[in-house]
């Protein structure tokens, strides 16, 4: 087996005449124009012409990225997870792909002589971890499934000798880079550590041979996002951590695009100063693509967005909620338009009203500000999904409402990932595919358990975030 770090997410493995990337985002940007690889991706993709399979994870664009797809060859065949949605399969059909293999949740694919691949579920909005295996070497690609507890426990069981385990390690995530709080206290429940912390922790309980940091060598070059490179975990900073912590048996090795591993020669890695010299090559970077940014900037400002759009998005989302989040979730919400001051577009789930206003509403448990651009893209594709990675939004938070905001976030989550109206999940394609993953229900039972004992402690995420722990243990 051989296997070569392309981007961000995607690598490619061949073994035995065979070939698969995953999560191919290999050209461009994605999250309008937020997210650029970081280092540049490499172009070892271009030189395999008979492609087999395309391998994607989950829904968000840094791995389902609609302009490197267009780049492949459409004799591939495309796996994705036999999820408990059709949307993966649905936007897939798009792109002209021979052949589309749902991937069922625990269940080994052969997918040629040598090569089989294994896909594990995890999240309320999906995520995925893939196992690749040629009998001999384990690839396990966690890339952002944060899967821990009695699910976590499976993949051990199933694949007891890991050799490499690849995952992310810095947040993709608006909180707290993209808040201001009236309660400063309220923006430090997830730190910089955290992240490195839990990285470590899964090289520890996974006994891998090697650890890579993935999934999270990105940049920000957008004006509304530059700001945030600063907050970036590089994997120096992982590498430097695991070496203080070190697990037994386990090495951290940083690869960047280009380097590769075969078990015929070991590690190839380049020399590279990308992650020492990081100033100087994201201002060379931005250089480079200052043209297309500032295209990209006189596109977004002629954009615009009607209330009457905004509101109908947000009536079919407020009347979709079940009775019992209508009873206990009733903040209200303001929406506000980069460049736009003065105008309000507010969700009231007390009253269940929608409405604009000039005024700055009373009550409110906080105010987002947005680009009319991405707002409108979210609205008519249905992706609010992808919107928070972005980071292009600003969110002022009022004491004592984080819980609203996590809250408003995952049920606009579960309202596109088809939770909501809750009929949805009496079809049999969403019964049967998370009766599969009975281990993670298990998991949210504990989970909701937790929350009701600490119903009253303001710190959500140490409530709700499923800890990695050596202790963990069930069925």
């Amino acid at each position: 087996m051989e296997f070569t770090i392309l981007s961000h997410a995607a690598m490619l493995v061949q073994s035995r005449g065979a070939s698969l990337i995953t999560d191919p985002w290999v050209v461009g940007s994605t999250y309008w124009r937020s997210w650029w690889n970081y280092p540049k991706a490499s172009d070892a993709w271009r030189q395999v012409t008979d492609l087999d399979y395309v391998a994607i994870t989950h829904m968000h664009w840094d791995h389902f990225h609609g302009a490197s797809l267009r780049r492949l060859p459409p004799s591939a065949t495309v796996l994705i997870p036999d999820a408990y949605f059709t949307r993966m399969r649905d936007d897939i059909a798009d792109f002209g792909f021979k052949e589309v293999i749902e991937l069922p949740h625990a269940k080994t694919v052969k997918l040629a002589p040598g090569l089989e691949v294994t896909s594990y579920q995890y999240g309320l909005a999906l995520d995925t971890t893939l196992v690749i295996t040629d009998g001999t070497t384990t690839l396990v690609d966690m890339n952002d499934c944060k899967v821990s507890g009695w699910p976590l426990r499976q993949i051990l069981r199933r694949h007891p000798r890991i050799d490499f385990v690849f995952r992310s390690h810095s947040s993709a995530q608006p909180y707290p880079f993209c808040v201001q709080a009236a309660d400063p206290d309220e923006l430090k429940y997830r730190g910089v550590d955290d992240y490195m912390r839990e990285f470590v922790d899964t090289a520890r309980l996974t006994r891998a041979r090697y650890a890579v940091p993935f999934a999270s060598n990105h940049c920000f070059l957008h004006k509304e996002t530059r700001r945030f490179n600063s907050t970036v975990v590089s994997p120096l900073d992982v590498q430097r951590y695991f070496d203080r912590h070190k697990p037994r048996g386990s090495e951290c090795v940083v690869m960047a695009p280009g380097d590769s591993w075969s078990d015929a020669t070991g590690f190839r890695l380049q020399e590279q100063d990308f992650f020492t010299n990081r100033e100087k090559h994201l201002a060379e970077y931005a250089a480079d693509v200052a043209p297309i940014l500032e295209k990209t900037y006189a596109n977004e400002a002629r954009v615009r967005l009607t209330f009457s759009a905004f509101e109908a998005y947000f009536r079919d989302f407020m009347r979709s909620l079940p009775r019992l989040a209508r009873i206990i979730f009733k903040p209200v919400i303001a929406f506000s338009l980069t460049g736009r001051p003065g105008t309000y577009w507010v969700l009231d789930f007390d009253r269940r009203e929608i409405y604009e206003t000039s005024d700055v509403p009373g009550h409110l448990a906080f105010r987002i500000d947005v680009h009319a651009a991405v707002l409108k893209d979210c609205i008519q594709k249905r992706m609010f999904a992808t919107w928070t990675p972005s980071k292009r939004l600003a969110v002022y938070l009022e004491k004592g409402h984080l819980r609203d905001l996590f809250v408003f976030l995952q049920f606009v989550d579960m309202h596109e990932y088809g939770y909501f109206p809750l009929r949805k999940m009496l079809r049999w394609r969403f019964v049967s595919r998370w009766a599969a993953r009975y281990r993670e229900i298990g998991q949210y039972v504990a989970l909701l358990w937790r929350l009701v004992r600490t119903r009253h402690d303001a710190r959500p995420l140490k409530v709700l975030v499923p800890k990695i722990s050596a202790d963990e243990s069930g069925p």
